[in-house]
């Protein structure tokens, strides 16, 4: 029994279609994805295609976020700052029956692999998909995360960074992410977990993407002019491995902090616009393929 646990595609055809074309090659059993399918250019085409494959999925918090503002319970400055541009074209493009899609998947899911034991499958942390886990910096939440899930393994993802523990007999794997891993290594990550001896075993993996095709898809879609800033930051993050975005937003703070307006809950529209005019936006291109 081999089952491929994906997470963080993000909209991200090109390279969701890597690495299915790798796992494919080797067959596996089920396909498990830990959430966050929106949030790039072709969310259309991504849920279509994960869809197709019948994979096990649940959404991830950018998914939850698009649905809350679907539905008019976001905050009124997501709806008009230039901070959640990008949410909003991610928004436009949805088709209505992929919105639906999105409302019909858990937050959570329990596998059944058949004689296999059962995994747990959340995208931040079990209760809640907002809260990352990471093992080599808290270890006590981790501990606490798997004392709150009965299954013997627990897939999560969210921070894109890839890992894998054993813990008081249990087996916790971060996958890594398909869509801008943040481990310096811009491949496409996944995992492949693999029932042997009376357990699981945990593999993770790496395939090249062409990252040319995932730049024309931010171009052409509209995508990398309409999203502003943090369009650019996140295709950077794609490109290098490395977290632009969190980089953007703490330029911008301390732009913010420097006008004497820290305090904004939502960063004013002339403060971003401020930070994305000084921002070395060529620091990281010129590390980008």
């Amino acid at each position: 029994m081999r089952l491929a646990v994906l997470s963080d595609i993000h909209g991200n055809l090109p390279a969701l279609e890597a690495v299915l074309q790798e796992v494919r090659r080797p067959t596996v059993d089920g396909i498990l994805v830990a959430g966050d399918l929106v949030g790039g250019p072709q969310a259309n085409e991504t849920i279509a295609l994960l869809a197709d494959i019948n994979a096990d999925m649940i959404r991830g918090n950018s998914d939850i976020n698009l649905l809350r503002y679907d539905r008019g319970e976001a905050p009124p400055p997501w709806r008009t700052a230039r901070q959640f541009a990008l949410l909003r074209w991610v928004h436009r493009d949805l088709s209505q029956p992929n919105l639906e899609y999105l409302r019909g998947l858990p937050e959570e899911r329990v596998v059944d692999a058949g004689q296999a034991s059962l995994v747990r499958l959340v995208h931040g942390s079990p209760g809640d998909p907002f809260e990352g886990l990471d093992p080599s910096q808290e270890p006590e939440a981790l501990r606490s995360a798997l004392e709150r899930v009965w299954e013997p393994v627990l897939v999560c993802g969210h921070t894109h960074i890839s890992w894998k523990a054993e813990l008081d007999g249990k087996l916790a794997l971060n996958p890594g992410a398909v869509c801008g891993p943040l481990n310096g290594d811009p491949r496409a990550q996944y995992a492949i977990l693999t029932w042997r001896g009376g357990r699981w075993h945990a593999e993770h993996h790496a395939v090249a993407v062409d990252h040319a095709r995932i730049r024309q898809a931010f171009a052409e879609s509209g995508l990398l002019e309409e999203g502003g800033a943090l369009a650019r930051a996140f295709l950077l993050s794609i490109e290098t491995a490395v977290d632009v975005g969190e980089l953007f937003f703490s330029h911008a703070y301390r732009r913010a902090a420097a006008a004497g307006r820290e305090d904004s809950e939502v960063l004013p529209d002339d403060i971003w616009e401020e930070a994305e005019a000084t921002f070395n936006w060529q620091e990281y291109e010129r590390h980008a393929p």
